[in-house]
Order: C-alpha cells, then sequence, then structure tokens
C-alpha cells in the first residue's frame, strides 16, 4: 500500500467515524450548547476545510 493509498483510507476511515458520531447525537439545540458540543462542530468544520483543501490541490 502506497503512501496516498494509506492517506485515503485513513481520511475515509476518520470521516465515517465522524458520520456515525453525529448520527447518533441527540438532535436539538441543547447538545450543541456544551463546550464539547462545539468542539466538535470545530473539529468538523476543520476536517471539511482539510478535505477541500486537498481536493481542489490535487485538480
Amino acid at each position: 500500500m502506497n503512501a496516498r493509498t494509506g492517506f485515503w483510507a485513513g481520511m475515509g476511515a476518520g470521516i465515517m467515524a465522524g458520520a456515525i458520531t453525529g448520527a447518533m447525537m441527540p438532535y436539538g439545540r441543547d447538545p450543541m450548547k456544551t463546550q464539547v458540543g462545539r468542539s466538535i462542530r470545530k473539529l468538523g468544520r476543520a476536517v471539511d476545510r482539510a478535505v477541500d483543501n486537498v481536493i481542489s490541490d490535487m485538480r
């Protein structure tokens, strides 16, 4: 497995883990008011930006 394949496998696994975690979180405003909720949202936005940057660099 070359370095790119390992990178994409890791990115895919991380994104899937985040999607599953997000799907299990209860809907509503209360969970996002906590510090942990805000941190999770910040991390999600950072991952989205990183993936967008990597994809745009590959084009």
